[in-house]
């Protein structure tokens, strides 16, 4: 059951230097969302292990973690809004990404992007190559992106909102 005070409108106006973590798993539809917001305004992860490394090298993700948090830092410092295009299916990267938002003052918003696992195999298999996500890893972000919607209450977040894609 999504909880009551949950909005539905994923992308609704934020303020100004608010921290928006996308939470979903590959091919439900995060990065589609995001096509309406100004491409400064977003950091991938994807798109910073093809920036260390290049596409689809998940060896490259812990320095692209790294470069992230350099940049997120960066980002609520200054104040910029910001929009964050990971899976964020694991509870304890939330809780570091709501902890560096709050140690600037920012509110963090959690952006939760719900689709059907067939939805999201189905779009995975048509990505190229380099951006399909093992299967067996995508069903393990459907399973803890499903499971977050339990969780998110309890971590801290300013503000919780839902979008359905697919259904």
């Amino acid at each position: 059951m999504i909880h009551p005070h949950i909005t539905t409108a994923a992308l609704a106006p934020v303020d100004a230097g608010d921290l928006v973590v996308l939470i979903g798993a590959g091919g439900s539809g995060k990065s589609t969302l995001l096509r309406t917001v100004p491409a400064h305004e977003i950091v991938s992860l994807d798109a910073l292990r093809a920036l260390v490394s290049e596409p689809g090298d998940q060896t490259a993700t812990i320095d692209a973690v790294l470069l992230q948090t350099q940049i997120l830092t960066m980002r609520l410092r200054r104040g910029k809004t910001t929009y964050l295009d990971n899976s964020s299916t694991e509870p304890h990267h939330r809780a570091q990404l709501v902890e560096l938002g709050h140690q600037h003052g920012r509110r963090v918003i959690a952006a939760w992007v719900d689709a059907p696992l067939p939805v999201c195999l189905a779009r995975n298999s048509a990505r190229p190559a380099e951006r399909r996500v093992p299967e067996d890893v995508l069903r393990h972000q459907h399973r803890m992106a499903r499971a977050a919607r339990e969780l998110l209450d309890g971590e801290g977040f300013d503000e919780i909102r839902h979008h359905r894609t697919g259904h």
